[in-house]
Parts: structure tokens; sequence; C-alpha cells
């Protein structure tokens, strides 16, 4: 359905373009992939974008480490940070826009499309998780599949204007030239329309495509079938995706790097060991700082973990040229063992020793 980062619109209404863009392939997957695009805005702002996806059974979690350095000052009419869908693109329609956090929702509108202006005041978004669902959309009869999206703020810092600054989100209708629509933006504070050396924003943004009903949802997740059929094409399946995809490690043994995209925890001579609350589908788990690519031993709640159809084919290495170390990734099945009952799933790997 669309997406695009940092788009600027200098005063006069006209695109800062992207330039001396350069691509790094860090993870080809298959259980985790992950790319960065970085390049600049104009001649004054540094941007880079590390987006991954990973090996699950139920849906589409875009996940998204963006970064914004502001070297000059910048007089803008427009500033988006992120948005779904796209100015340019943005083939599935949302009747229904919702925004909200942890705790449920906060404000649900109907959306009006078009027009190439915004369409509301900017929200800003306080909770804790916060997100934003486009939802409503009408199935339309042919081959194309229409589906909910949403995304959910994971991590968020930034300074804009030389100040502190949350996310504001405001809906935005698409240009006459494109489909009548409307996007989601993230945008600085209302009265920001500088930006000034040393202003930044970093942030982990999760982005969902959720089937439009149970009846088009064709995967195995018998959890997310369930909640299609109660919750199917609302803003609660977005609310879902935050609440349950919540993350949180206790650390035994290792040292935990970072939980979105994947849970990644440097191994201690080969060993890692921690307890995992929260996750939809499959997390993705990875293990860094290995002395080799050689497979290890990986259990879950004490069993061991073998997802083999023809050997070893359910776990992923990448070499780290800059440490000289390996990591290896799995990908292991949290619905019915993590989510509302609030149950913890023990993780233990350990790399076999080789002489």
């Amino acid at each position: 359905g669309g997406g695009d980062f940092f788009r600027i619109e200098a005063p006069d209404g006209s695109r800062l373009w992207r330039r001396n863009m350069k691509a790094e392939y860090v993870r080809p997957g298959p259980c985790l992939t992950e790319v960065t695009y970085a390049g600049q805005l104009g001649s004054g702002i540094d941007h880079a974008e590390t987006v991954s996806l990973s090996r699950t059974d139920d849906l589409v979690r875009g996940t998204y480490r963006i970064r914004m350095d502001v070297r000059e000052p910048l007089e803008f009419s427009r500033c988006v940070i992120f948005q779904i869908g796209a100015d340019a693109y943005d083939h599935a329609s949302a009747r229904k826009i919702a925004l909200g956090d942890a705790a449920g929702l906060t404000r649900e509108w109907d959306a009006a499309w078009g027009g190439d202006a915004y369409k509301t005041a900017p929200a800003e978004c306080i909770g804790v998780m916060p997100w934003v669902s486009l939802h409503g959309a009408d199935s339309d009869g042919g081959d194309k599949p229409i589906g909910t999206r949403g995304f959910v703020i994971r991590e968020w810092q930034a300074v804009l204007g030389g100040s502190d600054a949350k996310p504001w989100i405001a809906e935005h209708g698409t240009p006459s030239t494109s489909r009548p629509s409307s996007t989601i933006d993230i945008v600085p504070p209302p009265g920001v329309t500088r930006l000034e050396p040393g202003d930044f924003v970093e942030a982990t943004i999760e982005h969902l495509v959720l089937p439009l009903s149970a009846a088009e949802y064709y995967g195995p997740n018998a959890a997310l079938r369930a909640a299609l059929h109660d919750m199917a094409n609302s803003w609660q399946m977005v609310h879902r995706e935050a609440v349950g995809n919540d993350r949180r490690v206790e650390l035994t043994r290792g040292g935990l790097e970072q939980t979105y995209p994947d849970v990644r925890v440097r191994g201690d001579n080969g060993g890692v060991e921690f307890t995992l609350h929260g996750g939809l589908g499959y997390v993705p788990l990875t293990f860094t700082g290995l002395a080799s690519h050689r497979a290890g031993e990986l259990r879950l709640d004490g069993k061991l973990v073998d997802q083999s159809v023809h050997g070893g084919d359910f776990w992923q290495t990448d070499y780290d040229p800059a440490t000289q170390t390996w990591s290896q990734t799995f990908t292991v099945a949290s619905d019915g063992a993590l989510p509302a009952d609030g149950r913890p799933m023990k993780v233990f790997f350990q790399q076999k020793a080789y002489p």
C-alpha cells in the first residue's frame, strides 16, 4: 500500500530529493533480512534507513530503524519523517484511521481522501507504544489483495527545531495525480517550520500489513486467524500487535544489543541464556559474537529446537568483518507460549566447540 521516509518540501513546495545514496546488504535472509539505505537530503541532511523482514507464519512486519541528522539550517513547508501509504502510491484506501497506545484507542475518525492537503491538525503521540491504524478498507473483488495497515513506534528520540520532540501524526490527502486516499504522516511538533543544526531523529518503527478478514488469511497461524475472526479490519488488530509483540528480555548470560527487529544477544564464550516475555508469530533471535559459523544448540524451555526439513536448513549465519565474528539467527514460534497469560519463554543457546 505504499510508504516513505523523510519526505521534506521547501517553502515553495518543491521536494528535497535524495542524493549520494548507497545500500549495504548486511543480512540477506532467509530468517532475517537487514539492508541499510543511506545518503543525503539536499546538502545539509544525512539520513539512513535500516529495513528488515523476518521469517514468520502470520503477517508482514517490516521493521525500520531510521536516523536523520541535520547539519545546516533548513526552512520547510512540509516535513514527513515517515508515512503510510505514500503520496505517489497508496493502493489500499482506508476509510477509517485510528490513533492509540498500549492502553487502547485514543481517537478514531473517518478518512477524508485527496486534496493534497492535511485533513487533521497534528496529534501528539503521548502514550506507551503509540500506534496508528488505517482500516475499514473495502475488498475490490479482484486479484489485488486489500489489507489493514498500521504502524507501532517502538523507539523514539528526536530534537526538532532545537528542542526535544515527541512524535506527532496527521492525516494528509493524496495529490490529484494519485488514487484518492489518505496517508498518515509522522511530523514535527506544531510551530516547527525550520530544522536547526544538531536536530536529529532516531526511531524504530514496526510497519504492519494485516489480512482484511479471516477468510483472506491463508496461513497456518491459529492465533492470528482467531483474532481476525473477532477483530478483522479494525484498529483492534494493530493494538493487538502493539501489545502482543512487546518484547522484554531478562538476561542470565550474554549482552542484550536490541529487541527489534530481532532479539539480539551477544554471546558469552558462545553461550546465551535469557527469559523472553512477549511476542507474536515467529520471533527472530540472533546470537552474535560467535567464533565460528558452525551450528549451535538452541533450547526453548529446555526442549531442543529442530525445525529442519533437509538437515540444518532452519537457521541463518552471517559474518561481521568489523569484529571478525559470526552470528546465528533463528525464528521461534511464540503464539500460545508467550502472549496474554504472560508466561515467559526460557531461551538457551550454546555454540558447539570445534577443534
